[in-house]
C-alpha cells in the first residue's frame, strides 16, 4: 500500500524551502550584488570623466578603486613583519604589489567568491555562529566601503558642486554620476549599521531589523559629514587640510582615552578607528588579536560615538560658518574657487551652485543634519547603541 506523507512533514518542508529561498535572495542582493555593482559603477563613472574631457575628475574616480587593495596589501606586507616575525622577502613584497596593482578585482570578487560558498552551505540555526570564509567577505567589504565608497561619496558630491552634472546617458543629465554616487552612499549606510555589531561578535551578525535601525540612527551623521566635508575643501582649499588633520588626532586621541575607561587597546586599532570615523561614526577592533576591547566593545562604541560626534560638530561648524562669511563677502569672487586650477581640462572658472543656492539649500541642510547628529547622540545612549548583544553578551 501507498504511503502518504504526514501533514506536519509537509509543512516543514514547504518552511525548509522557504527559508533556503530566502537565504538565497537575501544573499544576492544585499551581499554578492552590492560590492561589485559599487565598483563597476565608479570604475564607470571615472572612464566616463575621462572620455568627456575631465581627466582629471576621472583619474581621481578611478584612483580611488586602487585604494582598498592598496591599504590590503601594506597591511600584510606590515603584519607579515611585526605579527609573524618574518623578514621582507620577496614574497611579501610580491603579495603587496599584486594587492595594490589588482586588489580593485581581487577584493571584490573574494567577497563575491565568500558569499557564494555560503549559499552551498546549509544557513545556520538561531545562535550558531557564522564561518570564517563568511566572516573574510564582511572584512572585505567593509574595507571596501571604508575607503573607497567613503572617497566616492565625498568626491563626487564635490565635483556636482564644482562642474554640474554630466551629460545624458540613459534618462536625464548626470544620471550615470548620481547613479555612482546613490550606491556607495546607500553602501556606507547599510554597512554602518553592520559594522557596530560586526565590531562586537563578528560570528554573530544581526538581524537585518537591528543592523537597519542602527543605520536609520547614524543616517543624519552620514549626510552632514559627506555635504560638510566638500563644501570645506571646495571653499577653503588647501587650507581645509588644518580642519583633517584636526579631526584625525582628535578621533585618534578620542579612541585612545576618551572611549571608555581604558579605550582602545592597540595603536593599529586607534588609527583605523580615527580613519573610518571621518564619514561614519565606527569602531575598529582587530579580531585576530585576543584582548579586552571586544569584551568592553559596547563601552567603547558608546563614547566614543558621542566623542566622535562632538568632534566633527565642533571641527565643521566653525569651517561652515567661515565660510558663509566668504560666500556672501568678495572673497569667493575675487580669488576664485578650488576648481580653477582644472581650467585645462574643461572645467568651468566658477562654482556651479550660487550664493543663494548655498544659503538655502546646502547651508540649511548641512547644519540641520549636524543637529540631528547631537539630538541622536541622546537616543543612542539611552537606546540600542548602549544594550547588550543577543547572544555572547
Amino acid at each position: 500500500k501507498g504511503q502518504s506523507t504526514p501533514l506536519s512533514q509537509t509543512i516543514s518542508y514547504k518552511v525548509i524551502e522557504m527559508a533556503d529561498i530566502w537565504k538565497i535572495l537575501t544573499t544576492i542582493l544585499f551581499k554578492i550584488c552590492p560590492t561589485p555593482l559599487d565598483v563597476g559603477t565608479d570604475i564607470w563613472n571615472g572612464v566616463d570623466f575621462i572620455v568627456n574631457d575631465s581627466p582629471i575628475w576621472g583619474a581621481m574616480c578611478l584612483g580611488l578603486t586602487l585604494v582598498p587593495g592598496i591599504v590590503k596589501g601594506v597591511t600584510l606586507f606590515v603584519k607579515g613583519v611585526t605579527l609573524w616575525g618574518e623578514k621582507r622577502t620577496w614574497w611579501n613584497f610580491l603579495g603587496c604589489v599584486i594587492f595594490c596593482l589588482f586588489g580593485w578585482i581581487l577584493l571584490p570578487l573574494w567577497t563575491v567568491i565568500g558569499f557564494c560558498l555560503t549559499l552551498c552551505q546549509p544557513a545556520p540555526k538561531p545562535g550558531d555562529p557564522i564561518t570564517q570564509v563568511e566572516v573574510d567577505s564582511h572584512d572585505c567589504k567593509f574595507l571596501e566601503v571604508n575607503t573607497e565608497s567613503m572617497g566616492q561619496v565625498v568626491l563626487n558630491v564635490s565635483i556636482l558642486m564644482i562642474s554640474g552634472l554630466q551629460e545624458k546617458k540613459f534618462l536625464f543629465p548626470g544620471d550615470l554620476q548620481l547613479l555612482s554616487l546613490s550606491i556607495s552612499f546607500i553602501m556606507i549606510i547599510k554597512s554602518a549599521g553592520e559594522q557596530h555589531f560586526f565590531r562586537r561578535t563578528p560570528y554573530y551578525p544581526p538581524s537585518f531589523g537591528e543592523s537597519f535601525l542602527v543605520s536609520i540612527v547614524l543616517c543624519p551623521d552620514i549626510i552632514f559629514r559627506v555635504l560638510a566635508l566638500p563644501l570645506v575643501c571646495i571653499y577653503l582649499r588647501w587650507l581645509s587640510i588644518a580642519p583633517i588633520v584636526a579631526i584625525l588626532c582628535l578621533n585618534y586621541y578620542g579612541a585612545g582615552k576618551r572611549a571608555g575607561k581604558c579605550g582602545l587597546t592597540f595603536r593599529e586599532d586607534r588609527l583605523s578607528t580615527a580613519a573610518m570615523s571621518v564619514i561614519s561614526p565606527s569602531v575598529y577592533i582587530d579580531q585576530q588579536s585576543d584582548n579586552d576591547d571586544k569584551l568592553a566593545s559596547p563601552t567603547i562604541q558608546r563614547d566614543y560615538y558621542s566623542w566622535n560626534r562632538k568632534t566633527l560638530v565642533g571641527v565643521l561648524f566653525p569651517c561652515l560658518i567661515l565660510i558663509t562669511i566668504l560666500v556672501n563677502t568678495t572673497f569667493v569672487d575675487q580669488f576664485g574657487p578650488l576648481c580653477q586650477i582644472h581650467n585645462l581640462q574643461g572645467c568651468p572658472s566658477s562654482l556651479i551652485i550660487t550664493t543663494d543656492q548655498f544659503n538655502t539649500i546646502f547651508l540649511p541642510t548641512v547644519i540641520l543634519s549636524g543637529l540631528f547628529t547631537l539630538v541622536h547622540q541622546f537616543l543612542s545612549n539611552t537606546a540600542f547603541l548602549a544594550r547588550p548583544m543577543r547572544y555572547e553578551d
